[in-house]
């Protein structure tokens, strides 16, 4: 199935990319950008695992804030 870019600017970032990755040609450079930016997004952690890793990282810290209050209360 070929491949047709009409705009001039994209034209010139997907020979550009063509050129900096040796691709045979602009399809397979545009292929290989694709493919890369997808790589990337898939590897990316999901908002969920942020917001979990966020509130347990605040936990400990409200911990350690707690546990340091309890020991300078001993003293």
């Amino acid at each position: 199935m070929p491949l047709y870019i009409k705009d001039d600017a994209i034209d010139r970032l997907a020979r550009r990319y063509q050129a900096l990755t040796r691709a045979p040609t602009k399809t397979e450079a545009v292929r290989l950008a694709l493919q890369k930016a997808l790589d990337e997004e898939l590897t990316k952690p999901a908002l969920a695992d942020i917001a979990v890793a966020f509130c347990r990282n605040l936990k400990q810290k409200a911990t350690a804030k707690t546990d340091d209050a309890a020991d300078m209360g001993e003293a």
